[in-house]
């Protein structure tokens, strides 16, 4: 008796799974099927030595029970001596080849396949399994042609045609794969894994016509499946939002614990901004997954953007408890205390932050940013500079540095700081304005412009650099036409009550009072308490001769800020020459 008698199986379905639960199941399966006569003989107990059929059976029964206990160098030894004694039989060399594979051992499962194939052309299994081996090992070329041979042989088979075209895509002849899909459709319409391929296969040529019908179909037959519906909904997101949505609601509306469902249609939320509703799917998922902890730093990530405190603290605690991503969870949870005015325990929190954590250096500018906050200015600057002797150069770290010290008057030591930050940070243009502000304070001022030369040369719709320059022309009568171009572009970049002054200043420096009144005017509407721009009005009412409005526009600036004697002394002016 030979085993391949009596376990043949017409076909071996190809799997990269342990094997172990597939050679017990069909070991079984087949030994189910054997006649009376040969059931006994299975069993009849065999003391001849030199009985080849024997010797089979027990090495192969060795190799099952090898497996099992996961001694697979030993059951694999096993099973070569099974095919030593009985060297036709193809169903050994399949489960040799899929041991192979079991061990990770591909080379060794195409050298057992090749030689079953050189052996027996026909055997369909050994050429899907083959194939299947190649295509793991991306030879899809070889793999394409034992595909097309196991069809040859067994021509209605689904699974093949599937494997075919999926191998005709990897080697991108899309065409081709499109045609073995359709001839498959043809044969059983409602094949929704070739359905699904299809509609894929039409997205990547960007045929979002014939993609869009093809998951139509599919949903057509099968109306939950589940990949089509995700799939289709993303297409349909680009094209037709609310069609996207209907399709999320109605499938949700049938399958209430769609998890992944919910969270893409929570994500179509976030893109447009619908907090609330992204979060009330996420919710839903955590019903379902109360300890997952992805959903819960979502949830946690949007009620911070809502600006629930409470809530958000609530889900960063519970992240923090986890012990998973400790930093992260330190750093939002900081956010929501600071959020609700607790800026010490805010503190506390960020404070044990190792500096190995991805997010680190933020977590060191929002604890900057939470001293400063807590009026400890000097604590701020103090943990900003260790920041920096850490050999860290973010240029958000030298930027608040700067900004805290020019808080504190130590304007010196803000340029210092700045002129290192730009050296490190030599294209960040916020860096370069902030260095050239900084210049112009200490009365550089033709420094101070080269600084925001440079940082046009970087970015010339830098509409603060444009707004500096320009003012900085027309306070000194240089190129009005290039200050008024300037103070122009940067208006139109970023409406701002300080570049419309800029704007009506400079035409007031051109004589063009009507269009310079206009701008001021509107500039002291939008900054009622800056005192230069009170100071540009009543320049301009004295020019036109107005000059009740021009005293009444000192007399506010002397009141905002009553240092400005230049202010006094056009006002005194103004009062003799009225009289």
């Amino acid at each position: 008796m030979k085993i391949q008698r009596f376990l043949s199986i017409k076909k071996i379905v190809f799997c990269l799974v342990p094997i172990l639960f597939f050679i017990s199941g069909c070991v079984a399966v087949n030994q189910s099927r054997l006649s009376g006569e040969d059931s006994l003989r299975s069993v009849q107990y065999r003391s001849e030595i030199i009985d080849p059929e024997a010797k089979a059976l027990f090495s192969f029964s060795e190799f099952r029970l090898l497996g099992a206990e996961n001694r697979w160098e030993e059951a694999i030894a096993a099973l070569n001596r099974a095919i030593s004694f009985d060297p036709n039989s193809d169903y050994l060399q399949l489960i040799l080849a899929k041991a192979y594979l079991h061990r990770q051992q591909p080379e060794k499962a195409v050298a057992t396949l090749e030689l079953l194939l050189d052996r027996d052309p026909e055997n369909v299994a050994g050429h899907e399994l083959l194939g299947d081996v190649l295509s793991y090992q991306q030879n899809y070329i070889l793999a394409i042609d034992h595909f097309r041979r196991a069809l040859q042989l067994e021509p209605e088979d689904e699974a093949l045609k599937l494997r075919l075209a999926m191998a005709f895509a990897r080697l991108e002849r899309t065409d081709e794969a499109i045609t073995v899909l359709a001839s498959l459709l043809e044969q059983s319409p409602g094949a929704a894994l070739a359905r699904l391929a299809l509609a894929r296969l039409y997205l990547g040529k960007k045929q979002t016509g014939k993609a869009t019908e093809a998951y139509q179909q599919l949903l057509e037959w099968h109306p939950d499946q589940l990949q089509a519906v995700l799939e289709y909904g993303k297409l349909l997101e680009q094209k037709d939002q609310g069609a996207a949505l209907e399709l999320y609601q109605s499938f949700i509306n049938r399958n209430p614990r769609a998890a992944a469902v919910r969270q893409q249609l929570s994500q179509y939320f976030l893109s447009r901004h619908q907090l609330s509703d992204a979060l009330a799917q996420l919710q839903a998922v955590r019903q379902q997954f109360p300890a997952n902890l992805q959903i819960i730093n979502r949830i946690g990530l949007i009620q911070l953007e809502l600006e629930n405190w409470v809530e958000a603290e609530s889900a960063f605690r519970l992240l923090l408890e986890s012990d998973d991503d400790q930093g992260r969870s330190r750093y939002y949870l900081a956010m929501a205390l600071s959020g609700q005015g607790q800026a010490v325990e805010a503190i506390t929190i960020l404070a044990p932050i190792s500096r190995d954590s991805p997010i680190y250096t933020e977590a060191k500018l929002q604890l900057a940013y939470l001293y400063k906050q807590s009026d400890q200015n000097d604590q701020a600057i103090a943990t900003l500079k260790q920041t920096i002797e850490q050999d860290i150069h973010h240029p958000d770290l030298y930027y608040y540095l700067v900004a805290f010290l020019g808080d504190s008057g130590d304007h010196e030591q803000a340029l210092n700081v700045a002129q290192r930050g730009v050296e490190k940070n030599p294209d960040e243009t916020q860096l370069l304005y902030q260095l050239g502000v900084l210049y112009e304070k200490l009365d550089k001022r033709q420094t101070a412009v080269q600084a925001m030369e440079k940082v046009l040369l970087l970015d010339d719709a830098h509409s603060d650099a444009l707004n500096f320059l320009a003012y900085d022309q027309a306070e000194n009568d240089i190129n009005l036409e290039l200050a008024l171009v300037r103070a122009q572009k940067a208006l139109a970049i970023k409406p701002s009550g300080y570049i419309v002054d800029t704007l009506g200043w400079i035409y007031f420096k051109m004589g063009r009072y009507p269009e310079s009144r206009e701008q001021l005017e509107k500039a002291t509407e939008l900054h009622p308490n800056d005192a230069v721009i009170q100071e540009h009005l009543g320049d301009l009412y004295r020019a036109m001769n107005l000059w009740q409005q021009a005293v009444a526009a000192y007399r506010r600036a002397l009141e905002i800020d009553p240092q400005m004697t230049q202010v006094e002394e056009k006002l005194q002016v103004l009062l003799l020459e009225t009289q």
